[in-house]
């Protein structure tokens, strides 16, 4: 299905906050290896979940760094005109499974 105008511009708006978000993790974040996100345009922002994906489970400092990147991605959504209700629906912290 081809994206109307007005949702390719807002993917674009996301894609480059999303893009922000991950360049700040890998220079502040212990252990961030990569996000990624799903999204449903119709249902936007609320559909919205990035997940922050780290090496281990060793490196996933839950409290603090999901606050810590909670912050950010709420910060570069709002310069980009995307509000949040509750940005904690909108974040997952994850380990990456060991490749044995």
């Amino acid at each position: 299905m081809k994206m109307s105008k007005t949702v390719r511009k807002l993917n674009d708006k996301l894609v480059g906050a999303l893009k922000k978000l991950s360049d700040f993790a890998n220079e502040e974040v212990t252990g961030f290896a990569h996000l990624d996100h799903i999204v449903q345009f119709d249902l936007f922002p609320g559909s919205l979940v990035v997940t922050c994906y780290f090496e281990d489970l060793t490196a996933l400092d839950t409290k603090a760094t999901k606050k810590v990147l909670q912050k950010k991605l709420q910060s570069l959504l709002l310069k980009q005109g995307i509000v949040l209700k509750d940005v904690k629906q909108n974040l997952i912290l994850a380990a990456n499974e060991s490749q044995s």
